[in-house]
């Protein structure tokens, strides 16, 4: 993914504009090299769904030019009706039967074709639940086309984008990584 000697850059398509900032090391942490942000049409982007590619990428094309960031590596984030985020309580098992199994536990939880979405999870605990030993599993499952979208705008205005997060863990995300929280 990202080396600590490359800048980072993040970016966020929303609704109304498409912003970016740019992080460069500066010791152990980052320091913001640049940020900025790009109006779009509003009926570019209509309830998370991109509409018009052509101009969404234009944006990220003038945001970019107009910050002068040559890094083409990008994190993104996904928002929406899109992507699903549930924690769900399952028998214990090994970190392997829980691989094999996500599939078939997933398929009750997301209300969309299990074949349609990119599936991620994450064992939070374990515990006992009268008397069962159970586990506790963050579940996360995003529409393959919506990924396709956004990386499909990123990679017309010339950049790639390395990392698609969920909007919800992008943060978080971002403070662990630089503050070991």
């Amino acid at each position: 993914m990202f080396g600590r000697s490359k800048s980072l850059v993040g970016l966020d398509i929303g609704s109304s504009a498409v912003k970016a900032i740019e992080l460069k090391p500066a010791g152990k942490a980052y320091k913001v090299a640049a940020f900025g942000s790009q109006p779009i049409s509003p009926d570019s982007i209509v309830d998370g769904a991109i509409i018009d590619g052509t101009a969404v990428s234009d944006a990220i094309r003038r945001l970019f030019g107009g910050l002068k960031v040559s890094t083409k590596e990008v994190a993104a984030s996904l928002s929406g009706n899109a992507v699903i985020v549930k924690k769900i309580s399952l028998p214990s098992m090994t970190e392997a039967e829980l691989a094999e199994s996500i599939y078939w536990e997933a398929e009750q939880y997301i209300p969309f074709d299990i074949q349609d979405v990119n599936l991620d999870y994450q064992i939070l605990g374990r515990g006992d639940t009268g008397g069962k030993s159970t586990m506790e599993v963050l579940l996360v499952a995003a529409k393959k086309e919506k990924i396709a979208d956004y990386t499909g705008v990123i990679g017309q205005a010339g950049r790639t984008a390395v990392v698609i997060d969920v909007d919800a863990f992008a943060l978080q995300n971002a403070y662990e990584v630089n503050y070991g929280l």
